[in-house]
């Protein structure tokens, strides 16, 4: 009976462990199933996602591009912006460059004119000195 006894036990172990066997096959295959439904519906959801996000995409490419043209056009003006400030900073170098020239001459001209009623008046005094010898 003791031979019998194990028998049963190593049988109804196996058994056990064949019923267990196929309840986790199904329990797998019960899975799999529910992964692809489960993946279907992600599928779905997914294109119905992309089919909204679409023309908010293509909505944001535009306007991307008029953000760049705008910032291209105003680039433009800043550069124009730039160079009339150039120019300006010419025309003041410019203004004093003259400024000091106009300066200068004047102080030569008051000189000449200095130096002239100068040359002038010593010339008048010679001239009086020399008549007043010849007397």
């Amino acid at each position: 009976m003791t031979d019998h006894a194990w028998m049963v036990i190593i049988i109804s172990g196996f058994f056990f462990m064949t019923i267990g066997f196929f309840v986790v096959v199904g329990l797998l295959i019960y899975a799999i199933f529910e992964m692809k439904r489960t993946a279907a519906a992600l599928d779905a959801s997914l294109k119905s996602a992309e089919e909204r996000l679409s023309p908010v995409l293509l909505e944001t490419e535009l306007c991307l591009r008029g953000v760049r043209k705008i910032t291209d056009d105003v680039s433009a003006v800043t550069g124009s912006a730039r160079n009339l400030a150039d120019v300006s900073n010419e025309i003041v170098l410019n203004m004093k460059t003259l400024s000091s020239l106009i300066s200068d001459l004047r102080e030569g001209a008051s000189l000449r004119a200095v130096a002239i009623r100068t040359g002038i008046k010593t010339a008048i005094n010679v001239l009086m000195y020399q008549l007043k010898e010849r007397r």
